[in-house]
């Protein structure tokens, strides 16, 4: 990587280095700089077309709508369909079906003419922090011709492996503006009984791993209820897990989290500023096989939209049409077959409109994680351990904790299995 020294633009300036046939990549999540995806949008009529690899953008999508799949051609492992609805999105956008291991190492094997991130304010040696969101950001501007950078006071000086010099960066755009925060919500009764099953299944000194959302978030509440001790936090760090620290759950002896990804309230983005009690990682460094490898008593908990009698689980088909991503919970749930590990996927056993969640078989021709990795499912009516369990086995299982009103309906298909 040769020497920069950065232009400070404006974004409509720094985004005038875009011509047509460029390749685009952007980080996302809370840490996608919209400053600078907003000048994205106002260019691309001019540089049309341009390829745009992302992940999951929120305020982004906004700016953006109206040229994805058309001037802007997607190449994403997060389909927006899951946050815009049908919004009649051109033809050009196309899903990457990886794991977010997988995504790491995509990203490694090309080469972008432009990449897009957020940083925090520099420190006295000229280094920049990539804050919320170092799953990617690194990877992304060694492996691109152009790094522009909004520079927002907003975001937080995060600790582990964060740092990006100013010497690395060939445009910085100031722009202050709010992270985009995701409210801490109180667990319903429903999502409080599953995730005290599931912290029955977490021992003192795991090293815990759950997603964004009202179960994984009442799985760290009740796990803090139950006073577990000496527990590692792992993949994404929310206002649970800050909860988590703060009752004395934790480890005492370093970071108390291993993390690649920040979600949650502004007042948690505040409270990382400068908290070396979570470590800030890329993505091989929490969800990689080796890294798994070295925690103590992992227990990763995902959810999924349905899971069917024999324990496959379809994560991402709503009707026929794809919604979301893989994500990690594969590589997790791969890891989590090593000795003295497991894996928990929670879901209720019905969504809100009460249609069932455990189907007899996944009819759309798709499974996320196949049955040989799944091990226990929660729901609100107890545990599945589907380990070492026949077919049959499986479905009898998987009965016992579906919805009563569905219960004679999946006895009637397990016949026919």
């Amino acid at each position: 990587m040769t020497t920069r020294t950065p232009s400070v633009v404006s974004a409509d300036e720094a985004l005038s280095v875009v011509r047509p046939g460029m390749t685009v990549a952007t980080t996302s999540l809370s840490a996608e700089p919209v400053a600078l995806l907003e000048a994205l949008a106002r260019r691309c009529e001019q540089a049309a077309p341009i390829t745009l690899v992302s992940g999951m953008l929120i305020k982004g999508y906004q700016a953006l709508t109206p040229h994805l799949g058309n001037e802007i051609e997607l190449q994403t492992w997060f389909m927006p369909q899951t946050l815009l609805g049908d919004v009649g999105l051109g033809p050009n956008v196309d899903f990457l079906p990886l794991t977010w291991v997988q995504t790491y190492h995509y990203a490694a094997a090309r080469e972008f003419d432009v990449c897009l991130i957020q940083v925090s304010p520099a420190d006295a040696d000229g280094n920049h922090s990539v804050g919320i969101s170092s799953s990617m950001t690194r990877l992304l501007t060694q492996m691109a011709k152009v790094v522009i950078a909004q520079l927002n006071s907003e975001m937080p000086y995060t600790t582990g492996d964060t740092l990006i010099h100013s010497s690395e960066i060939d445009f910085l755009v100031e722009h202050a503006s709010p992270l985009h925060a995701f409210p801490h919500r109180t667990p319903d009764d429903r999502s409080a009984t599953i995730a005290g099953h599931v912290a029955d299944l977490i021992p003192d000194g795991a090293t815990v791993q759950a997603g964004v959302g009202t179960i994984p978030e009442s799985v760290l509440a009740a796990l803090a209820e139950a006073g577990r001790r000496d527990l590692l936090l792992t993949s994404i760090f929310t206002d649970g897990g800050r909860a988590l620290i703060e009752a004395g759950c934790c480890v005492d002896d370093g970071p108390a989290a291993i993390v690649g990804e920040i979600m949650g309230t502004t007042d948690l983005y505040r409270w990382m500023d400068h908290n070396p009690r979570v470590s800030m990682q890329h993505t091989l460094n929490t969800h990689s096989l080796p890294a798994l490898a070295q925690r103590s008593s992992l227990v990763s908990i995902n959810s999924t939209l349905e899971v069917d009698l024999y324990g496959q689980l379809n994560s991402e088909v709503v009707g026929t049409g794809q919604a979301g991503g893989i994500g990690g919970s594969v590589d997790f749930m791969m890891g989590a077959q090593l000795p003295g590990h497991k894996s928990v996927i929670a879901l209720p056993s019905t969504t809100n409109r009460g249609a069932p969640k455990i189907v007899p078989v996944i009819d759309r021709g798709l499974v996320t994680v196949p049955r040989s990795l799944v091990q226990y499912v929660v729901t609100e009516f107890g545990i599945a351990d589907l380990r070492g369990k026949t077919a049959r086995e499986r479905a009898r299982e998987m009965i016992a904790i579906s919805h009563p009103d569905h219960r004679e309906q999946l006895l009637v298909a397990a016949k026919e299995l």
